[in-house]
């Protein structure tokens, strides 16, 4: 019996280990031509957490169709090979058969409820954060030479030559304050520039003030922040949210029993794919179209139970009865499938 554990065990997690891996791929390729410019730019860790905090984003996707997958594929490779008959035949039950699929469910739950709760909102906050510091570093970065371009609202610059990162003769003019800054040379850093050789002009009463330096760092404040979604705060900002009755308050509740539904959703999966492989007389494209079927359906309503629940217009309570009530239906069905 422990030969055919492990034998299971094995199998499933090889399926899910190059299902998840395959569609980490996928996405990391389809978003590379998204990113910043000014993110190739930087050192390979940086890149590479980029990378992650992206994968990250679309983790829960990932996770659930792969977890259905790897278990529908688990039961075919089964069935396909015969050899689910010889283990019929040396009195081994359907039930028994079914308790490593039982043991991968407690754990990949857990799992999913870490990444629910906390793993993809922090993954998405923090991509969040680099994107709002690429974007600022690009505005720079769109100056042009012999042309007056506007930062923001309150600053003009000029630069008279410009060669990638060095500029050439530059002037700077910040409408709030008044100021004149211009100098010989300077070089782009992060979201400021380092000025050498040049004059600071501070407006007074009824004259200016030059002030003369031989280096001077000036950062732009620029207006400028990738404000992420609610659907990404931490679960402590969402509850004080829920508390304070405002006019978000339905909407952080939606999201919280959305977060919650998703880790339950697991608790039925892995059963519902391995019952899926094992009893229905299907090749494996059609299986896996079936189980991405389910998923859709199954998204699409708890979409709309999220919607409703963020509306105030029904009981929070009916979006995890109707998980229970809708994977566990299919799962009783194929399992009792001969």
């Amino acid at each position: 019996m422990k030969r055919l554990y492990k034998y299971t065990l094995t199998r499933f997690l090889r399926n899910f280990l190059v299902i998840i891996g395959i569609f980490s791929l996928v996405i990391i390729s389809s978003q590379l031509l998204n990113l910043p410019s000014s993110v190739y730019r930087t050192n390979i860790f940086y890149f590479l957490q980029v990378l992650l905090f992206l994968n990250l984003s679309f983790f829960k996707i990932q996770l659930i169709s792969s977890y259905l997958i790897a278990s529908i594929l688990t039961g075919y490779s089964f069935r396909e090979t015969r050899e689910i008959y010889a283990i019929y035949s040396t009195g081994i039950s359907k039930k028994a058969l079914f308790v490593p699929i039982g043991l991968v469910t407690v754990f990949i739950t857990i799992f999913a409820y870490i990444s629910s709760f906390f793993l993809v909102p922090w993954a998405n906050r923090e991509r969040s954060k680099i994107y709002t510091i690429s974007v600022r570093e690009h505005l720079i970065e769109e100056i042009q030479e012999k042309n007056f371009f506007t930062l923001d609202k309150n600053m003009v610059i000029y630069v008279h030559n410009k060669e990638k990162y060095q500029f050439n003769r530059i002037f700077i003019y910040n409408k709030d304050k008044g100021q004149i800054v211009s100098a010989k040379e300077g070089i782009i850093k992060g979201n400021g520039i380092i000025l050498k050789n040049g004059f600071i002009q501070i407006p007074q009463e009824k004259s200016f003030n030059a002030l003369k330096f031989g280096e001077y760092q000036l950062f732009f404040d620029i207006k400028y922040v990738k404000r992420y979604s609610i659907n990404y705060y931490k679960n402590s900002e969402l509850i004080k949210i829920f508390k304070s009755g405002s006019q978000n308050a339905f909407k952080a509740l939606s999201i919280l029993v959305d977060r919650f539904n998703y880790g339950l959703a697991f608790l039925f999966l892995g059963f519902l794919g391995f019952a899926m492989g094992i009893a229905f007389y299907k090749d494996r494209d059609m299986l896996i179209a079936i189980g991405v079927v389910i998923l859709v359906v199954y998204t699409a309503i708890g979409f709309y139970f999220a919607k409703l629940i963020e509306k105030g217009s029904i009981n929070p309570a009916f979006y995890p009865i109707f998980t229970v009530v809708f994977l566990g239906f299919l799962t009783w069905y194929f399992y009792r499938k001969p």
